[in-house]
């Protein structure tokens, strides 16, 4: 039987889902230090930083939405109506965005080797690469 708080939330159990927002928004800030990073550090000559904004925003849109989600079962604990009851919705947002900004730094980076020059065009930086296959890095533009 349900207590009397819980008769009117959206969601069946809001202990998995303040459980399923903590760690989404957990691993939303790991995952857009790691798209940043590795985007920057390892990749840098193949993702530009506008493919890495790319990537990177829907990741970061995902970890608002969980934290918004855990604000708003909070609110639902003690006894407030949220001013915007975003929880059901944000169960199907979190891992949409989150898949979304993942799958787009992969695709970014995945397209930046098997198809070089239509990275190029999505805004990557030219890479010159040697007849052994090892990028030298970004192509510098000749002098005048």
């Amino acid at each position: 039987m349900r207590d009397e708080p819980s008769a009117d939330r959206a969601l069946p159990d809001p202990k998995f889902a303040y459980d399923y927002f903590k760690s989404m928004a957990s691993v939303s800030v790991a995952t857009l230090g790691g798209i940043l990073t590795l985007g920057e550090a390892v990749f840098g000559t193949r993702i530009s930083p506008l493919q890495m904004g790319l990537a990177a925003l829907p990741v970061a849109i995902s970890g608002m939405l969980a934290l918004q989600g855990k604000t708003d079962i909070m609110q639902y604990c003690q006894g407030i109506k949220p001013p915007l009851d975003s929880s059901r919705l944000a169960l199907r947002l979190v891992p949409s965005f989150y898949g979304l900004g993942v799958g787009i730094f992969l695709a970014f980076l995945t397209l930046s080797y098997v198809a070089p020059d239509v990275a190029a065009r999505l805004g990557a930086r030219p890479i010159k690469v040697h007849a052994t296959g090892n990028p030298e890095g970004p192509v510098a533009e000749p002098r005048r």
